[in-house]
């Protein structure tokens, strides 16, 4: 049994989406270093490989959104920028952060929450690796829920899990990651390869058909399931079978009680700052 969460409170933890995603550009390693300033119990990130093999942090499939790509010559002809056709070398040359400043995806530069001090840094925000952010959740024991993408179809289909799981093992990490995974077959991946570490099966939509005994399969200890499809009457249930309910993406601190009173061991969420102390 993984002990990855015994590093958090039993209930009422906040978990800091992509980082704290509303203070620096999502998936960078200052969204990571923004989320443990204030107060979040965990964080959250995507991960995903390159053409070459190496694990990344990044959560669209296409590069477009949260990078220059568009803007650079050497980028040009590869449009839509598919993060698995590029190289680890190739990613490094792109800017991950000046969208952020551009963009101001929730208001947070506007309004002055983001200072002018720090733009300099968010500019030099790069895709980090897997590597980083691991290092860095070793160093400040720092727990993160590592959700897989799913990359079906293309060369890192077979080569994820086992990619994030040497990676975990070499920094000796089990107990500060937890697996999640909207592909339930890297679950099962997991599962067979390290029976020891924490996975959590990702729901949008629908709930899974035979919800318990369909997890109980999976060997998964958590269930995280989009909010806007969770009755509490469903996390009590789930909790007396054994099973740890944590949602996304919940930005109201209302909602967000009400979830943890149901039994919700953590909510995540593009607000940190707002939400610690406060559930």
């Amino acid at each position: 049994m993984s002990s990855f969460f015994y590093n958090l409170p039993s209930v009422g933890c906040v978990c800091a989406h992509r980082g704290a995603r509303s203070l620096a550009p999502e998936n960078t390693l200052l969204a990571l270093a923004r989320a443990r300033e204030c107060g979040a119990a965990l964080w959250e990130t995507d991960v995903q490989l390159t053409a070459d093999g190496k694990a990344v942090l990044f959560h669209d499939r296409l590069l477009g959104r949260t990078t220059n790509a568009a803007e650079l010559d050497a980028f040009v002809s590869f449009a839509p920028w598919a993060l698995a056709d590029f190289t680890l070398e190739q990613l490094s040359r792109l800017d991950a952060g000046s969208w952020f400043l551009r963009d101001d995806p929730f208001g947070t530069v506007a309004d002055g929450v983001v200072r002018e001090t720090e733009h300099a840094e968010i500019h030099r925000q790069k895709v980090p690796l897997l590597d980083d952010a691991l290092e860095y959740s070793r160093r400040h024991r720092f727990p993160v829920n590592l959700e897989l993408k799913d990359q079906s179809g293309t060369p890192a289909e077979l080569d994820l899990v086992p990619v994030v799981l040497e990676a975990v093992a070499r920094f000796g990490v089990g107990d500060l990651v937890l697996i999640s995974s909207f592909n339930h077959d890297y679950l099962r991946q997991v599962h067979n390869l390290n029976p020891q570490l924490a996975t959590a099966a990702l729901a949008e939509g629908s709930h899974p058909e035979n919800l318990l005994p369909y997890l109980r399969g999976l060997g998964v200890v958590a269930y995280h399931p989009d909010q806007q499809i969770v009755e509490t009457g469903l996390i009590h249930e789930l909790d007396m079978a054994g099973f740890r309910v944590n949602l996304w993406t919940v930005n109201d601190v209302a909602r967000a009680r009400e979830l943890v009173v149901a039994g919700a061991t953590f909510i995540c969420t593009d607000w940190p700052q707002k939400m610690v102390g406060r559930l």
